[in-house]
């Protein structure tokens, strides 16, 4: 039903529960629902849960459909986030929308952009951007290739940029250009508030990810842009064009691609 296999899970799990245990932020309502929630979860599966983490925990076949019935009534984006591994393990109906909807959910949130004094709100989106490449939704192409031109969105979900990427969908090597150039970048384009990350960060990291991705659009120009950039003094700038090019100079790839040898 679920693994328990190795030391390290349990270790691991051990202290998620800790922490849950001296987490207080939840309220009283959402922990009423959680403990109805993990009731009907262990009513149907034999299992024995006391825990948010524990759901978080395993992969849990059979409880997809209790928890797409649960997860809109909780007011906690953290246990919504928590939860949308037991949909995607089980591939519940219409999961590709369900989670779509769940992270415009997360999006309008107060926590999508990290104030003055608040946490980053990474424990959300690097759930997001796990499920989404686990379950690869491509039905929902169009909405996902919105998504990533938000820069925040791109930066927050760095599998979901590449994922969109590789489907090849008209604008978006674009879309990667317009992600080497930092200066196109601004806190305006990325929801009008500072907040974190910083938009250095942004700016830097989008421009990584741009290199890498536009392995998938191999052309003799962008041999040339990604040997321009494997001149940089920077060496993460160098190395990430160096791997691009790598990945054209595979034989099939360049010569699907009409490249012309590399020198």
């Amino acid at each position: 039903m679920f693994d328990r296999n190795t030391d390290k899970n349990t270790i691991l799990l051990a202290l998620a529960i800790e922490d849950e245990k001296a987490e207080s932020s939840c309220s009283d309502a959402d922990k009423a629902r959680l403990q109805e929630l993990l009731n009907e979860v262990n009513a149907a599966v034999g299992t024995d849960f006391h825990y948010l983490s524990e759901l978080e925990h395993y992969a849990i076949r059979g409880i997809g459909e209790i928890v797409a019935r649960h997860i809109y009534s909780f007011e906690s984006e953290t246990i919504r986030s928590y939860l949308i591994h037991q949909l995607t393990c089980n591939r519940v109906e219409n999961c590709g929308r369900l989670l779509y909807d769940l992270y415009m959910h997360f999006k309008a949130s107060d926590e999508y952009i990290s104030r003055a004094g608040k946490p980053s709100p990474v424990h959300f989106y690097i759930r997001y951007d796990n499920e989404f490449r686990r379950l690869k939704p491509k039905r929902l192409k169009t909405e996902l290739y919105a998504l990533v031109h938000n820069p925040r969105d791109a930066f927050y979900l760095p599998f979901t940029l590449e994922m969109v990427a590789s489907w090849k969908i008209d604008g978006m090597e674009e879309l990667l250009f317009s992600f080497l150039n930092g200066e196109a970048i601004t806190d305006e384009s990325v929801g009008g508030c500072p907040g974190y990350p910083h938009l250095k960060d942004k700016q830097k990291q989008l421009m990584f990810r741009a290199l890498g991705c536009l392995k998938y659009y191999p052309s003799d120009a962008n041999r040339a842009l990604m040997q321009h950039y494997a001149e940089s003094a920077n060496k993460d700038v160098q190395a990430a064009a160096l791997k691009t090019l790598k990945y054209y100079d595979r034989p099939k790839r360049g010569k699907a691609a009409g490249l012309s040898p590399s020198k």
